[in-house]
């Protein structure tokens, strides 16, 4: 009987540990938002993003490199790397920094929230996933909530006044079709080859604004919060938490670590009130809890058609 009691305490250890580096991938990843926002009173937006996905690139490919020892695609899955490098990672960073320039850090984060729902609908769409009836309520549930945050920012029916929250639901759309995107390169390749492929193709489109705006800054400006800014958001958030994570699915498997993460939008929020002392009107919380149940329903009501594939195993977040 000492036999199944020692595999019963190892497997509960790899549980315990699980747990914890889910939880602290999640707090790096919460964390990460507030940062960019202080860093961006010294950084040019895709000068920050540019150093930060450049220099996590290398690090991703110098891993690789000593994990696999080659980089090598095959010639049919080039388009789909293309792809998924310049929808998920180039449009996803204009689309997130710029947000953070044009609003706050919480509403970023609570917008954010909604990004299962948006790989859910591209996945239903594409037929990869099959939708319960409960789904299309859920919808509703989450817009109801976008809906209050929009109100609770003071945001108006006009163009100018709800340009960030407009603009930073690029972020989640962008993210959840590249969850969805790289299901079918994940069954060939590991997580972090993927990432590191996707990261050398994302990299140079952000250059295209980002070594501009690094030429003409005045690099004399930049404090010290802009630094620690900067290095956090590439080795605690973009090297780290994404370690965390992948280590977390590894051993706990992705459905249990992604049930934990409706805590990130509220921990984000937590620490953009503690970091830059945002103020959260009344419904702009109401909303972020609708939002998360709306789109825990609707995560919920999903069924893959292809369980070979999980698009939430792939990890790099902002």
């Amino acid at each position: 009987m000492a036999y199944p009691r020692h595999v019963g305490a190892k497997q509960a250890s790899k549980l315990d540990l699980a747990l914890l580096l889910t939880l602290t991938t999640i707090v790096l990843w919460a964390l990460n938002i507030p940062v960019v926002k202080i860093g961006l009173d010294g950084w040019s937006p895709m000068a920050f993003s540019f150093i930060r996905f450049a220099s996590g690139g290398i690090i991703y490919v110098a891993y690789v490199l000593w994990r696999e020892r080659s980089l090598r695609v095959r010639r049919k899955d080039i388009p789909l790397f293309v792809i998924g490098g310049a929808i998920g990672i180039a449009i996803n960073q204009y689309a997130f920094m710029y947000a953070l320039e044009e609003t706050t850090a919480s509403v970023v984060t609570l917008v954010f929230a909604t990004t299962p729902l948006w790989a859910a609908l591209l996945a239903r769409a594409l037929g990869w996933e099959f939708v319960k009836p409960w789904f299309w309520p859920a919808v509703g549930i989450s817009a109801v909530g976008v809906f209050l945050v929009l109100i609770g920012t003071g945001a108006t029916m006009s163009f100018g006044s709800a340009k960030g929250i407009l603009i930073a639901f690029g972020a989640p759309i962008t993210w959840g079709m590249y969850s969805v995107l790289v299901r079918p390169l994940l069954k060939d390749y590991s997580a972090m080859h993927v990432s590191a492929i996707m990261m050398m193709v994302g990299a140079p489109l952000i250059g295209i604004v980002g070594v501009p705006q690094a030429l003409s800054m005045d690099w004399s400006k930049l404090v010290a919060s802009s630094w620690i800014a900067l290095i956090y958001a590439l080795v605690g958030s973009l090297i780290l938490a994404n370690l965390f994570w992948f280590v977390a699915i590894h051993r706990a498997g992705s459905a249990r670590a992604v049930a934990l993460m409706p805590l990130q939008p509220f921990i984000g929020v937590l620490f953009s009130a503690l970091l830059l002392s945002e103020h959260i009107d009344w419904k702009e919380g109401v909303g972020g809890v609708i939002i998360i149940i709306g789109v825990t329903i609707a995560v919920r009501s999903v069924v893959p058609i292809d369980k070979d594939h999980d698009q939430r195993e792939i990890g790099i977040q902002e």
